[in-house]
């Protein structure tokens, strides 16, 4: 199967998580999309985040309305650092079988380089760059390229309106359009964000 791998917070999921996960699906047939919530990120504050519980809870809220949206606690349960690599090279022992295609997004094409073993990521997962209208076509090929030029790496770019929101300006102000109804009923209920 071609499992899309989407990773982040998730604090809270929205709009624009589950765009980039229906363009991707969409655009390369893919079988599954995976949201993979944080767990001990080497570059988030944890105890700025809700629980990781909420977070997964959250997820699997969104994969209960989009049958091919599937969730995967594999950060969450790991006592270590949540590095990319690591994710990605577990997941492809535990599912040999499947094809990864791990989506970031375009802006992290310019350092991407710089991650902890990208070449190990590249080397397990085709990758999905989603363009929010951010950047030319060209502008990504040359990106791309100079990529390419460090360490080998199939990178396919998936086109995605783009969604003027962020996980952190809804912790601020909660806007029920940005989010499912699901999910702002499981804010509203746990008290996650305490603005409502």
């Amino acid at each position: 199967m071609k499992i899309g791998i989407l990773g982040g917070s998730f604090d809270p999921i929205h709009n624009g998580h589950l765009n980039m996960a229906i363009k991707s699906y969409e655009q390369y047939a893919l079988d599954e999309v995976w949201l993979i919530p944080n767990g001990n990120a080497p570059h988030k504050d944890s105890d700025k985040m809700a629980d990781a519980k909420d977070r997964l809870a959250m997820c699997e809220l969104v994969a209960e309305e989009y049958p091919f949206i599937k969730t995967c606690d594999i950060e969450i349960v790991s006592k270590e650092y949540s590095y990319t690599y690591i994710t990605v090279t577990k997941l492809k022992e535990m599912f040999p079988e499947h094809d990864f295609y791990f989506i970031m997004g375009a802006d992290s094409l310019d350092y991407f380089d710089k991650w902890r073993k990208p070449e190990v990521i590249a080397s397990v997962c085709k990758i999905l760059v989603i363009n929010r209208d951010e950047f030319s076509e060209s502008d990504l090929k040359i990106k791309i390229k100079r990529i390419n030029d460090i360490f080998p790496a199939d990178i396919s770019i998936v086109h995605c309106p783009k969604v003027d929101i962020s996980s952190t300006q809804l912790r601020q102000k909660l806007d029920k359009s940005e989010i499912l109804p699901t999910i702002y009923n499981y804010i509203c209920e746990h008290d996650l964000y305490g603005n409502i």
